[in-house]
């Protein structure tokens, strides 16, 4: 635990963790909000807010805080999360590295608990810095649009709206969670590439160039299943996206879950175990 407190101090009271949480708040702006359906005009978060009649806010209810919220982190917040989300980690370890002190933790804690406690800091704190992020996007929507409650809608419409959840702030809390689950699992890539990687670039951008290609491969996968009229395969494809997790929000399917736990908590072990095996085999213990 000792450990733990440490590496989350160096990771959390660096200028990578407040650039992840503000990066992040900015990125959910780029996300689409709206499609003008006289032109076909796609809007983001920033767009609505700058170009469009602020009547229009009060009319349809796609505007409603509540909603805005929930697409905040979709659209290009699946290539570059693994980028911002790494920021803190990787602030932190590449200058624990480069400053010599390494080889002396790792024998002064032990091997084991200096892994984990790595990865028990980098989880948590790319988790935690897009949520706050997420939640400083929520603050400002929660400010500018209207919320839910002002829109007359119907028992079927506010079901609609509301998908599963009950209410309102449940459906916040289940969009919190799957945020911090997002950008915590997004560190990952990043945590296994700096067991045998010095070079920060590099362990910052590879998680961005694979993701990219993962996403791209996944969409000609399910767009073959369409072409084929192979409907199944194509629906459990939807759950292997790179930012699958958020589904979580809405889904309770266990068919649809499954798919999605078992996707992300793959790349949590393989991850992991693939740091702590390198690490580990490494003569120069890191440095």
């Amino acid at each position: 635990m000792k450990a733990l407190k440490c590496d989350l101090n160096k990771s959390m009271l660096n200028i990578g963790y407040v650039s992840a949480v503000l990066l992040t708040t900015l990125l959910c702006f780029t996300a689409k909000a709206y499609t003008d359906p006289n032109t076909a005009k796609i809007y983001t978060v920033f767009e609505c807010i700058a170009k469009l009649d602020k009547q229009l806010f009060a009319d349809d209810y796609s505007f409603s805080s509540y909603l805005i919220f929930a697409k905040g982190m979709s659209g290009y917040m699946a290539m570059f999360l693994p980028i911002i989300a790494a920021f803190p980690f990787m602030t932190a370890f590449c200058a624990e590295r480069n400053g010599g002190s390494m080889r002396f933790t790792i024998t002064r804690t032990g091997g084991l608990r200096y892994y984990l406690s790595k990865f028990c800091s980098a989880f948590l704190c790319g988790g935690s810095a897009v949520l706050f992020g997420h939640i400083i996007f929520g603050v400002i929507v929660r400010i500018i649009f209207p919320p839910l409650s002002q829109y007359e809608l119907s028992a079927d419409d506010l079901s609609f709206v509301l998908v599963n959840n009950k209410d309102e702030l449940i459906g916040v809390l289940r969009y919190m969670l799957s945020a911090f689950l997002y950008g915590a699992i997004s560190t990952m890539p990043a945590l296994f590439i700096s067991s045998f990687c010095k070079n920060p670039y590099l362990i910052t951008c590879v998680p961005f160039m694979v993701t990219y290609m993962w996403q791209i491969a996944v969409q000609k996968l399910i767009a073959n299943s369409m072409m084929k009229e192979d409907f199944d395969r194509a629906s459990i494809l939807e759950n292997f996206y790179p930012n699958s997790i958020m589904n979580l929000s809405y889904y309770t399917a266990f068919a649809d879950t499954k798919y999605i736990l078992f996707f992300n908590l793959g790349i949590i072990l393989l991850s992991v175990i693939g740091f702590i095996v390198i690490m580990n085999m490494r003569l120069d213990k890191g440095v």
